[in-house]
């Protein structure tokens, strides 16, 4: 593996590291002020913002990963 491709696997880990984190901060901050959700609602709703983070963004930065270093 290339020290690019590493560098580049890291830095990507790392950001959908913090999206990740900033989404469920986001949907727990949004959910406690409406005040209608019991904590179980509200712990489903962060993960299922997890799931999401990491199968969208993660599935695109994989893809683009594998593009810019591919070894065709």
């Amino acid at each position: 593996m290339s020290i690019f491709k590493l560098i580049a696997t890291s830095v990507s880990v790392v950001t959908l590291v913090s999206i990740t984190y900033y989404t469920q901060k986001t949907v727990n901050k949004q959910l406690t002020l409406e005040g209608e959700y019991t904590d179980a609602e509200i712990q489903a709703a962060r993960l299922g913002a997890t799931l999401a983070c990491t199968t969208l963004l993660g599935g695109a930065i994989e893809r683009l990963l594998n593009g810019l270093f591919s070894d065709n």
